[in-house]
């Protein structure tokens, strides 16, 4: 039986690290499902659209900082 849950917790792992892989968020994924199981999972899967959606927007803020560093640095600021 032990066996069996390891295995379900262990899976729930992996599952949540696939989910959140195409973001480069796979630890973050494998750590919820290896802490609460089934219930990592789930809130892995509900929530990742809304992590999604912030994760573009701080690489958007980011690449806009870059942007405008970049243009500093060639005006002379």
């Amino acid at each position: 039986m032990l066996t069996v849950l390891a295995g379900l917790w262990g899976a729930c792992a992996l599952v949540s690290a696939g989910l959140l892989s195409r973001s480069d968020r796979a630890g973050t994924g494998f750590l919820w499902g290896l802490s609460l199981g089934p219930v990592g999972l789930l809130v892995v899967w509900v929530r990742r659209s809304a992590w999604q959606r912030r994760w573009d927007r701080e690489e958007a803020a980011a690449e806009e900082r870059r942007k405008e560093m970049a243009w500093r640095e060639w005006r002379g600021y």
